[in-house]
């Protein structure tokens, strides 16, 4: 599933530059995941830049960092609404 950053602030320390993500950039998402020791979160694992050793305890990325494009599409299509004009001065 192809998704786009929508939230890269607050990298934590341990975590390599070469391994974060960048804002407006689309990831492929390539696995979904329940976070044990963060309840009610889920991480996701991306095709093009991973997590590895170095950034240990940390494994997965925050899915609420990333908005899938598909729900993006959606979301445009709704915008597109009809404005009807009004004379004012009858309210």
């Amino acid at each position: 599933m192809k998704a786009i950053c929508i939230d890269d602030t607050g990298k934590p320390s341990k975590i390599p530059q070469s391994e974060w993500i960048i804002e407006g950039k689309t990831y492929t998402i390539i696995r979904i995941v329940r976070m044990n020791l963060q309840k009610d979160k889920f991480g996701v694992v991306l095709k093009e830049v991973q997590l590895s050793s170095l950034s240990f305890p940390y494994e997965l990325y925050d899915a609420a960092r990333f908005l899938p494009l598909d729900i993006l599409a959606n979301m445009k299509e709704e915008e597109e609404v009809s404005v009807k004009e009004a004379d004012l001065e009858l309210i």
